[in-house]
């Protein structure tokens, strides 16, 4: 029992010269992969529908109450990646301080967020792009290919969906830095639009939409800024790409830090405009921002705007399908599965057996599988990351760790810490029982394939000292 314990709490010291990868990415290209995965559905879909039914004129509030939480999660990540700058995000933290069983669940979970966020947001892409067409072109596709399977409603393929999620990941076969190159270009299209958002949405502004500002009371505000936390995730991304990137301990936080207050004044701003422009109760439509400006009679505008939609969920999923084949990549590096998938392209650098089979899989789910609520468990995997690499910088902090040299470092720690942990328990309490449920599933299922594989296999079993063992 006492041999099966140590195995569960053995930590791994990592030595960032065991990467293939190349160093390519700079403060820059990594905040912009960080708007690039947060800034997405969250500015173009959730805001007006929180608004609508959740927080009215006050969704300005909400956003910045769900900045707080998330930015709290931002500076941790920020402080362990440049401590402990390796591929693998919270999975990598947790496993150099908390030990292989967590890590391993917490590596699960970051699988299920990322694998299901590429074939979900590919479905949102296939709905915008179907309905950019429609509208602006009257051209109507057929209906079998048109949703996922579903034959007592005609639909049979998203075939867009389908298309664009393997067009994503055969753009990832070609390295990180064509992937951030084309990111980097489509998060300045996207910046852009939200910019010519603001600047033509000014003209319109009616102080008189803003008088009942709190319609829904501070329960609504609150509700709206559970909802509005999932806006925000992405930026935990950046975290996943540290061995990629020059210098990182001085550009990771940057990076992650920069990305987040990009996006939450963003966010800010538009959310302002857009409740200014047209009554609250009026936004509960799926393209608020367009239906904004095709309202004040500006269409070719709201077209733009439309389009800029569709261009948003490319760079999402571009970052997403990232994050998903670099976990992956991680545990396989690390023996917990299949040490075969941890190969590197010699021409491309890239994990090429881990994205052909990630996007296979995922090309298939967001062709032919509606995710319906199982799309949650997205949000509770990545709260229970959150939550764990919380507890680990705690407990860097108070063991006065001295395996590492921490670049950066949050202040007041020992206050802002503990609060982290707090916000991040109250908005997952807010998660209904089913999702409670299916996220106890996917952990079973998980520590089976550890208990069975993993645990055998480990690169630890092989080590007779554990430099960071207790």
């Amino acid at each position: 029992m006492s041999n099966f314990k140590s195995k569960l709490l053995r930590k791994k010291e990592y030595e960032a010269s065991r990467s293939g990868f190349e160093k390519n990415l700079g403060a820059f290209s990594l905040m912009l992969l960080g708007v690039g995965a947060t800034i997405g559905a969250g500015i173009f879909v959730i805001t007006g529908k929180a608004a609508a039914t959740m927080a009215g004129p006050a969704i300005i509030i909400a956003f910045i109450i769900s900045a707080v939480t998330m930015g709290l999660s931002a500076l941790v990540y920020a402080e362990l990646g440049s401590s402990i700058p390796i591929s693998g995000g919270a999975y990598s933290y947790t496993y150099t301080i908390l030990g292989e069983g967590i890590a391993w669940l917490v590596g699960w979970n970051l699988i299920l967020e990322y694998g299901l966020v590429v074939p979900a947001v590919a479905s949102g892409w296939s709905g915008y792009f179907r309905a950019f067409m429609e509208n602006f072109f009257e051209f109507k596709f057929p209906l079998a290919i048109s949703g996922a399977f579903d034959p007592a409603n005609g639909t049979y393929v998203d075939l867009f969906a389908l298309l664009m999620s393997a067009a994503i990941f055969t753009l990832l076969t070609f390295g990180i830095k064509k992937s951030a190159s084309f990111n980097n270009f489509i998060v300045v299209i996207k910046l852009a639009v939200l910019a010519l958002f603001v600047f033509v949405g000014i003209k319109y502004i009616n102080f008189d939409n803003l008088t009942n500002f709190m319609p829904f009371g501070w329960s609504g505000v609150l509700s709206a800024s559970s909802l509005l936390v999932f806006a925000y995730l992405g930026f935990d991304a950046v975290s996943t790409v540290a061995e990629e990137t020059k210098n990182a301990q001085k550009n990771l936080p940057i990076g992650l830090i920069g990305s987040l207050v990009l996006s939450t004044l963003l966010y800010i701003v538009v959310s302002f405009v857009l409740v200014s422009m047209i009554p609250y109760d009026r936004l509960d439509t799926p393209d608020s921002l367009a239906f904004a400006m095709f309202e004040s009679n500006e269409p070719l505008v709201g077209m733009l705007i439309s389009a800029g939609a569709v261009v948003t969920m490319i760079s999402v999923l571009i970052v997403m399908g990232l994050g998903l084949t670099r976990i992956v990549y991680s545990l396989a590096r690390d023996n917990l599965l299949p040490s075969s998938l941890a190969t590197l392209h010699p021409k491309t650098n890239t994990p090429y057996r881990i994205t052909i089979i990630a996007g296979v899989v995922a090309t298939f789910v967001a062709g032919f599988v509606s995710l319906g609520v199982l799309a949650e468990l997205i949000n509770i995997g990545t709260l229970f990351a959150y939550f764990m690499i919380g507890i680990s910088a705690l407990m860097f902090r108070f063991k006065k760790d001295a395996r590492l040299n921490i670049g950066f470092k949050i202040p007041l720690g020992y206050i802002l810490l503990p609060l982290n942990l707090i916000l991040i328990a109250v908005v997952a309490y807010g998660l209904s029982g089913e999702t409670w449920a299916r996220f106890a599933i996917w952990s079973g299922i998980g520590m089976l394939i550890y208990l069975l594989y993993g645990i055998k296999h480990s690169l630890l079993n092989d080590k007779k000292e554990e430099p960071y063992a207790n």
